[in-house]
């Protein structure tokens, strides 16, 4: 178990972090769709980890995935 000391050491570490953990997320109401799981809260809507290109989504960086999505869809004439 974590002393108070510890938890406010590691909580502001969190908090200037460039990859806020799962559990960050969380707290602050961050998490993709509003998951309560830490682990799902570090990944996007498509399993991608958000640590990657934070603080960006995958729609602002067009991450790999995103682009295969929009091929994909354009490729069947839904766009």
């Amino acid at each position: 178990m974590m002393d108070e000391q510890t938890r406010a050491t590691l909580k502001e570490m969190e908090e200037h972090s460039r990859f806020p953990t799962g559990i960050g997320r969380m707290e602050r109401g961050e998490c993709p769709r509003g998951f309560r799981s830490p682990t799902a809260c570090m990944l996007c809507p498509n399993g991608h980890m958000l640590e990657c290109h934070f603080p960006y989504t995958c729609e602002e960086v067009e991450c790999s995935h995103y682009q295969r999505e929009m091929e994909a869809e354009y490729d069947t004439g839904g766009l």
